[in-house]
Parts: structure tokens; sequence; C-alpha cells
């Protein structure tokens, strides 16, 4: 779990969930318990794998840390799951919350600008960090952890330069290929682009079908 920091995002004062104290304190408690990177946690004597966004979940526990009943927790957790904020996954043993739209909302950098969009470099301010290997932008890196097919990433990179200036901004570029990933093509993994076909080609000006019943999942 992320000990450093999450967003949070003002449309939450417009749909007035800080009004509502117990889907407040919960929601900013899912959020602080999602992991910030891939990792394998150990739950009893299983490994289970996590992706960025997910955390183990157990109501009683959720209880005891965030002071609602566990009869509190189902209420507003059905709630959340309905509004497409999250989805739950639950075994015999455990539960695996995952919160939607993760990658838009918690990713490292959120805007183009020249800076950001400079290779990473031992020259560079102190912020940037060396897991970058001094070769990709932080946008690139935004782009390539949400694309759901991870191949040929150099070739990805280099179509990223190549049309870099017809972009949208990194923010808008998520939001779009999150959507993607909803269709029903992406969904049939085999018809997943790849990474620099789909940069090549232009891809996130396809227009995409929302699927039934579907949500930005996000406030």
């Amino acid at each position: 779990m992320n000990r450093g920091y999450v967003r949070l995002w003002r449309k939450s004062l417009d749909a007035g969930w800080i009004k509502n104290y117990k889907l407040w304190c919960f929601w900013t408690y899912c959020l602080m318990k999602a992991t910030h990177k891939e990792y394998d946690a150990v739950v009893g004597l299983q490994i289970v794998h996590l992706m960025p966004g997910q955390f183990i979940f157990g109501r009683r526990k959720a209880a005891t840390e965030t002071g609602l009943t566990e009869r509190e927790i189902r209420t507003v957790l059905d709630f959340l799951r309905k509004a497409g904020n999250l989805t739950i996954k639950t075994t015999n043993k455990f539960s695996i919350i995952t919160i939607v739209n993760w990658t838009i909302y918690q990713s490292v950098e959120i805007k183009n600008d020249p800076l950001n969009d400079q290779p990473l470099t031992s020259k560079g301010p102190h912020t940037r960090t060396k897991e970058h290997k001094n070769k990709y932008t932080s946008n690139f890196l935004s782009f390539w952890q949400a694309f759901p097919r991870k191949v040929g990433k150099d070739a990805a990179w280099r179509a990223w330069k190549k049309r870099n200036g017809e972009l949208p901004l990194i923010d808008a570029l998520l939001v779009i290929l999150e959507q993607q990933k909803q269709s029903s093509q992406w969904q049939d993994k085999k018809y997943i682009p790849h990474p620099a076909t789909w940069l090549n080609q232009g891809r996130w000006q396809d227009e995409v079908v929302e699927p039934k019943g579907g949500g930005d999942g996000w406030l």
C-alpha cells in the first residue's frame, strides 16, 4: 500500500458526497487502502496478485479502521458498486476491491507540458525518479501503464515521440483509453491493437460505443 498521497477530486463536492459522512469516510478509506503499484500480497498461506487501485478487503477490519458499523459499510459499498466507482470480487476467504478508473485519476502525471514531456535524464530535476530509467517521459509511462496490451514498448515509444504534437493532453488521452478498454472489441482481448499501432494510426480518435448500463465510474 502506498504511504504517500492520493488525489481527491472536487467533483465530489458537486455531487454532494462530502455531506454524507459515511459515504465520504468509506470512499476516502478505499482510496488510501488501494495499492499504487503492482505487487503480490500474502493472505494466510495464499499469494494474491494486486494491480494498482486494488486492495484486500474485509468488513470487520474496515469497521475497526473507519469507525463505521459492518452494516453501514455493506450499505455504502453496495452504493459505490452500483454507481460504478468500484468493483468487488469475493472468495470464500477474502475480497478484493478494485477502484474503477484508478489509473486515470491517480496517475503520477496528469498534464502535458514541455518539462514533463522531455526524456528523463540524470541531470533532470530531483523530483524525477530513478524508476524511469532515463529514457521515457512520465506521460508516456502513464500511457504505457494504462494500455492493456504491453508489447513492443520501444516501438510504442518511437510512435509516441512521432505523434506527440498531435496527442491530446495526457489526462484526456487516458480517459479515451479507458473508454475504449470497456468496448466489446477490447473486452475480447485478441482484438486489442499493439500500443505502437494504436498511436501510429491515431486510434484515440476512434468513436466508442458505450456499453449498456455504463458510466464513467468516478465522481
